[in-house]
């Protein structure tokens, strides 16, 4: 499919697209917070991907507002997205997972956000955990100059924190907003990433084109998490984490900070590995991943060039917004680690 979308859209439309497959337990608390919610110039489609858990029948039968997309086979992330977007026909498009709930005003905070931000070519909202609504489950996504994402406030308790909007580096894809001129003007989520990274590669790509994202905490949503692919430490998962982490340093970072960045790159690519190995034993799909990799070199490459030729901002802003998210998660790790001392401490006593 093109990697184009067409431009004409519907004013202050907001278009829903879901990603699902066999997420069918899931698909209740979606589509009924979705129903509920107080901003009315919305439309919902599904893009199925082969599911035979009935999810497509379940639909049909209990959301007839839902517009669906089939595919025969689970084609990832990356294409059933980029299928809902193309036949969106909003000013807005949000990215939402099947496996979260939405608070009544979510659209709306994130839809006045984009009016109050016209600088910005996406919106971050407040991810908090599905079975314990105290947890955060990210702010956004964070990025570091060696290469390796993360999402900013993950796991870490709700105490008021991130209770104020601010600039990120970008949202995370299971709960965004996007303006449809963004996607016309860099392009669409890249098909070759299958799943993983393929929002902090659009948010780099939207950053370099000089687009802004902006964080807004009174748009809430309960997100489950691994959902529908499992662990962080499944094969899976780390086959794909490992081949997205080269193409999107490959992608995204001018030639400049690349050679700046070495010895970062060279850390935590090494640090990843020796996680995957430690807690989940998956050196082998880490290889498979890295040699997939490899043998995307030259189209990324490709891609690569076109990113380059969009690039509005300074290589000072751009090293900027990479450093200040990698600080974002360091202190965030930071947080984490001294409260877990804490309770420790305090158990012990």
């Amino acid at each position: 499919m093109s990697d184009t979308l067409a431009p004409e859209s519907v004013k202050d439309l907001v278009s829903v697209v879901i990603p699902n497959w066999n997420g069918k337990r899931f698909l209740t608390g979606v589509l009924d917070s979705l129903a509920k919610q107080t901003y009315k110039q919305v439309e919902v489609i599904v893009v199925d991907n082969g599911s035979h858990d009935g999810s497509v029948e379940f639909i049909r039968e209990n959301y007839p507002f839902v517009q669906l997309a089939l595919y025969e086979k689970n084609t990832g992330f990356a294409v059933a997205v980029n299928r809902g977007i193309r036949e969106s026909k909003g000013e807005f498009i949000a990215l939402i997972n099947n496996d979260t709930v939405l608070e009544e005003e979510f659209i709306a905070e994130l839809a006045k956000g984009m009016k109050e931000h016209p600088e910005c070519g996406s919106l971050g909202c407040k991810m908090l955990a599905y079975d314990d609504h105290t947890l955060l489950d990210g702010v956004g996504d964070g990025y570091r100059r060696g290469g390796l994402p993360g999402r900013i406030g993950h796991r870490e308790k709700d105490t008021g924190l991130f209770d104020q909007g601010r600039y990120i580096l970008g949202a995370c894809g299971g709960a965004a907003l996007y303006r449809r001129s963004l996607f016309c003007d860099i392009g669409l989520f890249d098909d070759d990433y299958f799943a993983y990274l393929e929002d902090v590669d659009i948010a780099l790509r939207a950053q370099s084109a000089g687009y802004k994202c902006y964080y807004i905490p009174s748009a809430r949503i309960y997100h489950l998490g691994c959902g529908t692919t499992g662990s962080g430490y499944s094969p899976l998962v780390v086959k794909l984490s490992a081949q997205n982490n080269w193409n999107t340093i490959v992608k995204n970072i001018p030639f400049p900070l690349l050679i700046k960045f070495l010895p970062q790159i060279a850390f935590w690519q090494a640090y990843y590995l020796a996680v995957v190995c430690v807690r989940g034993g998956q050196v082998l799909p880490w290889i498979e991943g890295s040699f997939k990799a490899l043998l995307l070199l030259p189209k990324m490459l490709g891609k690569r060039a076109q990113i380059n030729k969009k690039r509005k901002v300074s290589l000072k802003y751009f090293e900027d917004v990479i450093v200040e998210s990698e600080n974002d998660l360091t202190a965030a790790r930071d947080r984490l680690y001294k409260n877990k001392v804490a309770e420790t401490i305090k158990g012990a006593r």
